[in-house]
């Protein structure tokens, strides 16, 4: 797993092929905090980095409508509960005419944007029978 330099602008590494995202735990503290904290903070001395390898789980879902003179289509944004204790808030990429359901499972995905990489999530593929 290869950390980036400036964790901060980049709150990800890649670990076998796909995006992890990276938290801060404070040494005095149990609980996780994303993002996490920039390698120059003061307070960065104190933490360290944890990589969120737990599968993520939808807590919440909104649609979110840009105005019509844009022509922009429509964007899923969610906030994402991982087994660690973390809420995360991002994109939600969903297949054409699937609904999210609160409770599914989702993987962390990267977004291309005209402002570069972001992450987000996508629904999990539910198991072929």
């Amino acid at each position: 797993m290869s950390i980036p330099d400036d964790y901060s602008k980049q709150p990800w590494c890649m670990q076998d092929g796909r995006p992890v995202l990276l938290a801060h735990q404070r040494i005095d503290d149990d609980a996780l905090l994303f993002p996490p904290l920039p390698p120059k903070s003061r307070m960065a001395a104190r933490a360290k980095l944890i990589a969120l390898t737990g599968t993520p789980v939808l807590y919440s879902f909104t649609v979110m409508h840009a105005s019509p003179k844009l022509g922009l289509p429509p964007t899923t944004l969610c906030f994402a509960d991982y087994p660690e204790g973390v809420r995360v808030f991002g994109r939600l990429a969903c297949p054409e005419g699937r609904r999210p359901v609160i409770g599914e499972k989702l993987q962390t995905r990267l977004f291309d944007t005209a402002s570069g990489e972001i992450f987000g999530f996508e629904l999990q593929e539910p198991a072929q029978s």
